[in-house]
């Protein structure tokens, strides 16, 4: 849902403005969806892509960081990287669903990515609320570096365990073969795309 409130609710009005003839219905959701089944034009997804019969459209990597308040530094410590994580049992917030299949973190590590196995006590299925929490000095949050760019800048947020970063995430666009060789829908991904692109560079330049 942070990419939909931040990359891509605000665009819709000037893509509204531009082609007044098309509507757009907008639905934002951390849960996966099926595209075919629920009627989707396009749907933009963030994180790894399982084999899919969807034609996928690449827009951009997206980098990720560990973070947390200071307050939480002051009161738990420094980690250093992901074996610091579990080691100290620090507290983790996770973003996790019904039948979310991702229970662990995958840091790159000087061998290699690897997965640790994270706790905490808050979980979440909305990253904003995760977000919160971390700003709250409740925990550390694994978030896209576009989402708490401006918390980062700031000092609100400061990065944890850089030794061992968190893996950058594709964002891409998916849909249905025959949707995408409908004009408005070839429109709309266009637009997004490209200022997506312009909108996480800037992001990446000032966090």
């Amino acid at each position: 849902m942070g990419l939909g409130r931040r990359l891509i609710a605000p665009r819709v009005p000037a893509f509204k403005d531009l082609y007044p003839q098309i509507d757009v219905r907008l639905r934002l959701s951390d849960r996966g969806i099926d595209v075919v089944t629920e009627g989707i034009d396009v749907a933009f997804h963030l994180g790894l892509l399982e084999d899919s019969t969807l034609k996928v459209r690449t827009i951009a990597d997206c980098p990720r960081t560990l973070c947390a308040a200071p307050a939480y530094i002051a009161r738990r410590g420094m980690p250093t990287d992901g074996e610091a994580l579990v080691r100290d049992q620090h507290d983790c917030l996770n973003l996790r669903f019904p039948g979310a299949k991702e229970f662990q973190w995958t840091l790159a590590t000087p061998d290699g990515p690897r997965r640790f196995e994270i706790t905490g006590p808050f979980e979440s299925d909305d990253g904003d609320v995760l977000t919160g929490w971390a700003l709250d000095g409740r925990g550390i949050v694994l978030k896209p570096v576009f989402e708490v760019a401006d918390h980062l800048r700031s000092g609100a947020l400061v990065p944890v365990a850089t030794a061992t970063p968190p893996l950058a995430v594709q964002l891409s666009t998916l849909s249905q073969h025959r949707r995408l060789k409908d004009p408005k829908v070839q429109l709309f991904a266009d637009y997004m795309a490209q200022h997506i692109r312009d909108d996480l560079r800037r992001a990446m330049l000032n966090g």
